[in-house]
């Protein structure tokens, strides 16, 4: 029965792949933009739908990434508003609006002081059990929620996603620190 709870807790009930940009052909009232930097040690998935997969790589991967927040009618504060299919409803649920791959620090740098708001950064670490696109729309949905002022930057490690992975995940902590610490620096 415990096994079967598990199952069940981990199939999620949201879409999956939701990081392909959708093109906005007008503004949505009342919507807002989180832009955030992303750095990753995941190995890239090779599909834009979901970008980086569970498992671990020896390169640091940053990305640009734009989320667009549907108006407060439409949504309530502290949760994400995951689609319930693709491509998502901006007027309705988060929706990816952008994806800019990051060649290298100075690129990552760049987009700081473009991005920068005051001088400060929200640095977000998932926890365990997390694909690419949970810490993505969770950082998007802290930053908008509590209206934070500082630049978004998210550190995402490698999770396999699963309960049973727990292990491998902890050890993708371990892993990814070093690249945590450069992010940092």
């Amino acid at each position: 029965m415990l096994a079967a709870l598990t199952l069940l807790a981990g199939c999620g009930g949201h879409a999956k792949g939701v990081m392909a940009p959708v093109a906005l052909t007008a503004p949505v009232p009342g919507a807002s933009t989180v832009d955030m930097l992303v750095a990753t040690t995941r190995e890239p998935s090779g599909d834009p739908a979901t970008l980086f997969s569970g498992e671990r790589d020896a390169n640091t991967f940053l990305t640009d990434v734009a989320v667009s927040i549907p108006p407060e009618t439409a949504r309530k504060s502290g949760t994400v508003q995951w689609p319930r299919k693709l491509p998502p409803d901006p007027a309705k649920e988060f929706a990816v609006t952008r994806v800019n791959e990051l060649r290298s620090l100075d690129e990552a740098k760049s987009w700081f002081l473009q991005h920068d708001v005051g001088g400060n950064a929200f640095v977000f670490v998932h926890g365990f059990n997390n694909r690419y696109e949970d810490s993505v729309y969770r950082l998007a949905q802290i930053v908008h929620d509590s209206d934070v002022k500082a630049t978004p930057v998210l550190f995402t490690w490698p999770s396999r996603a699963n309960v049973f992975d727990y292990n491998y995940d902890k050890e993708s902590t371990n892993y990814s620190r070093t690249a945590l610490e450069d992010i940092l620096k």
